[in-house]
């Protein structure tokens, strides 16, 4: 395996080989659709957890303690722990007949989220092999460099998404079928990983646009899981709503923490229209709803949330970027009496750092709290030494979470990870109670949508699918949008084909929509500053100012 401090030719032989594909048929639902609303006798929680630092073994052992209960279910009715267990043993089985895999294999998951993706997280790690969890809907460049940059062995997916990417195929897919397994396989126990072994890759962006592998131990994934838990108090009959993506840092805690408490996730298909996500929490007697800020926008935005009555709701989570603080007073008196927790992390992290319990919400009006169950967390000036309170400093981070290192990348790794903390890069004051609030990044990188984004990639697009002379791309605060991207085209001298909304139709087909500019416009020149560099600035201050006036 490839990690930060080391080099190829340090590590495992690697294949050079195009990965192997496979398709993953579905999984049916085992239990009625409403089957799941039944409180379950069986129960399971960090307590059960087997004396195991690997990930896969203890989701078996939650699953062989609550067999009958629903792991993740939808309106076609839910799926068993039973079922889920015996589908990531399909999984397992598979990846280990597979000719010349080997453990610490990388293994790419493409897939959208449901039972599926878990029997293959699990599945894989079952295998000893490590997954690469990407978005289903990604640009093909982007999982081509993830693919090549890991030597990934093989590559999980669905046939929805498989359709849509038939140009990256060397050959056709095998069917990999969840429901049944093989019993040839011989499995050498002795080979699970010990708990700094490799568990998990997530892609995120670096400093120039270009992503960094962010390799997570099962220890880290375990810690942090652990963690969560304990904070938020989650219980084997929470049933959350999965709106977040799994592939994301963010949606994959929330996949664990429930799945490792034998919990259920809720995933409401029809929950992409606002006001029936509502619908969802009732119909679903949903305990929690976990989001990045957009979402709790839209909900007090567009929707009737606060005049409904939502009985089973516990909480609400925030992560993934900064909720304006108003807004986040009004969403807790919305929600009331269920919980508002506004939390903070990083993908280097394994996924949260902070959280601000929410009796403290009124007296620390924004901020991102203090550290989570077995982190330490400080905000130093550039000696790092601690801040006075009210001076504005980088939050570092330690703890178990804290990753390995970037895949493959010793200098990118050596700047973040330094004397055993985490520079996180997110500057912040502290008051005299120790709570943290935060104030921007120091890089050019922007969190859209609980997404990190180099406007550099947005740039890159369009230079390379439309006949531009020049795109530049800036991020600016859209109202009551929050963060957004605005992009600003210099087509070539005499070409007038070249229009706002061609741009506007190519950036929705190509791109995922978290990276889709809010604003667009086509100028004769780009303006430029004292240094004839483009002023992005003032291109900034445009798309502001076009805000207001909408």
């Amino acid at each position: 395996m490839i990690l930060a401090t080391e080099t190829p030719s340090a590590c495992a032989e690697t294949s050079g080989s195009a990965p192997i594909w496979f398709v993953l048929d579905s999984l049916s639902p085992d239990l009625a659709a409403a089957a799941h609303l039944v409180q379950s006798a069986e129960s399971a929680h960090t307590g059960l957890w087997p004396r195991s630092n690997h990930l896969g073994r203890v989701f078996e052992a939650v699953a062989l303690a609550r067999p009958g209960h629903a792991s993740i279910t939808s309106d076609q009715g839910g799926v068993t722990y039973r079922a889920l267990r015996d589908a990531a043993h399909a999984v397992r089985d598979e990846l280990l007949a597979t000719r010349g895999f080997l453990a610490g294999d990388r293994v790419v998951l493409l897939l959208e989220n449901g039972p599926e993706y878990a029997a293959a997280l699990y599945g894989t790690l079952l295998a000893c092999g490590v997954v690469v969890p990407l978005p289903p809907n990604a640009e093909s460049s982007r999982v081509e460099h993830a693919i090549q940059a890991t030597d990934a062995r093989c590559v999980l997916s669905s046939a929805k998404v498989v359709r849509r990417r038939r140009q990256q195929l060397a050959a056709e897919p095998a069917v990999l079928k969840l429901a049944a397994t093989t019993d040839q396989v011989v499995r050498n126990e002795t080979a699970l990983p010990i708990d700094d072994s490799l568990a998990a890759i997530f892609f995120t962006s670096g400093s120039s646009g270009e992503p960094k592998g962010v390799t997570l131990s099962h220890a880290n994934l375990l810690s942090n899981a652990a963690s969560i838990i304990e904070y938020l108090g989650i219980t084997s009959n929470e049933r959350a709503l999965g709106l977040l993506p799994f592939y994301h840092a963010f949606g994959n805690s929330v996949l664990q923490t429930h799945l490792l408490t034998g919990a259920t996730i809720v995933l409401a298909e029809s929950s992409i229209f606002p006001e029936t996500i509502l619908d969802a929490v009732r119909d679903h007697n949903v305990t929690s709803l976990s989001g990045v800020p957009d979402l709790f926008r839209t909900l007090l935005s567009r929707t009737s949330f606060g005049e409904v009555n939502l009985p089973s709701l516990r909480y609400l989570a925030v992560a993934g970027g900064r909720l304006d603080p108003d807004q986040a007073q009004t969403l807790a008196f919305r929600a009331a009496p269920a919980k508002l927790i506004i939390m903070y992390g990083q993908t280097e992290a394994t996924a949260r750092l902070s959280y601000l319990p929410a009796e403290e919400f009124e007296d620390r009006y924004g901020s991102i709290g203090k550290g989570v169950p077995g982190v330490t967390l400080e905000v130093v000036d550039d000696d790092g030494l601690p801040v006075a309170p009210g001076c504005v400093g980088e939050i570092r981070a330690r703890g178990p979470n804290v990753m390995l290192g970037y895949w493959n990348d010793v200098e990118a790794t050596s700047k973040v990870l330094r004397d055993g903390w985490l520079y996180t890069g997110d500057l912040a004051t502290v008051d005299d109670g120790g709570f943290i609030y935060a104030q921007g990044r120091k890089s050019g990188l922007v969190k859209v949508a609980g997404f990190r984004v180099h406007p550099a990639e947005i740039e890159d697009f369009v230079r390379r699918e439309a006949d531009v002379l020049e795109a530049v791309v800036v991020s600016y605060e859209a109202g009551s949008l929050g963060t957004r991207f605005a992009l600003f085209a210099q087509p070539w001298a005499g070409e007038d084909a070249l229009t706002e909304e061609s741009l506007r139709r190519l950036c929705s087909s190509g791109l995922p929509r978290h990276k889709m500019p809010q604003h667009i416009e086509v100028l004769e020149r780009l303006p430029l500053n004292d240094s004839h560099k483009v002023d992005r600035r003032s291109l900034q201050c445009r798309a502001e100012a076009a805000a207001i006036t909408r």
